[in-house]
């Protein structure tokens, strides 16, 4: 057998993707066992889902995406969405919870794979990438030595697939679309805490801004992500304070005060009780 030797260099599109800095927020494993209709979410983050099996439909907005095994969705912070497990059989998926380290490389990630809001790619994942995301998420959740890497890896593997091989599929626009209006609302008070993290947003501020009573504004939120309006504002506003601790250096007083909590103990004790542990705990154990 010969001997060969070739001198390697460096692609254009390889620099784009390997700038990227990816903070990993959370995995999940969702393995249900027959039909189900998901809540509705907003995102604070990406989210890259792999489907393993079964089948389900995504909807967002006034569109609709069929999903089956094989398949990879990428969501976009600020995406409101929900799903229904279609298959009686259930279905299974792993999903990856991610931020970028800035806005500038939020913007750019956009650009380049070239996403809005979700994109969904149809038999991206092979049997081999598969049976990856199985051991790696087996590490993950068993707190194995270099879990972490792992995960960073297998979400740069999966972003990789999709800008080089991955076409979005086209949506199915939604026959009827219930409470859309109560979605936009919810979807305005979203786009207005996150673009004021340092006031202190109240449910007389949303009212105001969206010129409802705050009966309705909690119909919204009930009715749309099953939460009332001072839930939704506590859990945005903590998810934004988490993406700081991860990314900054900032003192948790700070952190908090940046987001609207001029108490830093009560921000402690809503964080702790979101999170399960304390601002400072959750920056050393996740950074």
């Amino acid at each position: 057998m010969k001997s060969a030797v070739k001198i390697m260099v460096s692609e254009r599109s390889a620099e784009m993707l390997d700038k990227f800095d990816y903070d990993i927020v959370s995995i999940a494993w969702l393995n249900e066992t027959s039909a189900k209709r998901s809540p509705r979410d907003i995102l604070n983050h990406y989210k890259v889902l792999v489907m393993l099996e079964g089948r389900a439909t995504v909807f967002i907005d006034r569109r609709q995406y069929y999903i089956k095994a094989g398949d990879c969705v990428l969501f976009a912070p600020g995406s409101l969405y929900h799903a229904e497990i279609d298959d009686e059989g259930g279905c299974q998926f792993a999903a990856i919870n991610f931020n970028l380290s800035s806005p500038l490389q939020d913007k750019d990630f956009k650009n380049i794979i070239g996403i809005n809001d979700i994109a969904v790619y149809q038999q991206l994942v092979n049997d081999n990438v598969v049976q990856s995301v199985y051991n790696i998420f087996e590490n993950g959740f068993a707190g194995s030595r270099g879990y972490y890497f792992q995960l960073i890896l297998l979400l740069k593997r999966l972003v990789g697939t999709i800008f080089y091989l991955g076409t979005p599929v086209t949506s199915q626009p939604v026959k009827q679309k219930a409470h859309s209006s109560e979605e936009a609302t919810v979807l305005r008070c979203h786009r207005y805490i996150i673009s004021n993290p340092s006031e202190s947003v109240t449910v007389e501020t949303l009212c105001r801004l969206c010129n409802v009573s705050q009966s309705y504004l909690y119909k919204c939120c009930s009715n749309v992500l099953g939460i009332s309006t001072k839930q939704f504002i506590t859990n945005t506003k903590l998810d934004m304070a988490a993406k700081q601790l991860l990314q900054t250096d900032k003192t948790v007083a700070q952190v908090a005060a940046e987001n609207g909590y001029s108490n830093g103990y009560q921000f402690s004790n809503v964080f702790k009780k979101k999170y399960g542990i304390a601002p400072t705990q959750y920056r050393m154990k996740n950074r």
